[in-house]
């Protein structure tokens, strides 16, 4: 059945980004959009969703309130003879370079560089 919808110059052009970017012409891509709208319109988008999840209050058997001092218990703690923080200081820096080097060539693969 064939509907003709007018749309804006806005969001005309947004379709055609969109369009473009996925390879598509403006008229499949906005039978895709379509398409997945009408599958199932009681879904929440992502957004939709973390709201209704925001709007509702908190449950009383998910909280524990505190029975002490964290810092008193954390100042009780003894230390580690076997610690070494400057070993633990080159692991750590290592650790930061590797998730760096993996942000960086995700950013590349997907464009974003």
């Amino acid at each position: 059945m064939p509907i003709t919808i007018t749309l804006d110059d806005k969001l005309a052009a947004g379709l055609e980004c969109s369009a473009k970017r996925q390879h598509l012409t403006v008229e499949q891509f906005a039978l895709n959009v379509l398409s997945e709208a009408a599958e199932d319109p009681d879904e929440l988008s992502l957004e939709e969703l973390v709201k209704k999840i925001q709007a509702m209050p908190p449950n009383p058997a998910s909280i524990r309130h505190a029975t002490g001092d964290l810092a008193a218990a954390l100042r009780a703690i003894p230390e580690d003879p076997n610690f070494d923080e400057e070993a633990w200081n080159r692991d750590w820096a290592a650790i930061e370079a590797e998730m760096k080097a993996v942000t960086r060539a995700n950013d590349i693969a997907e464009g974003r560089e």
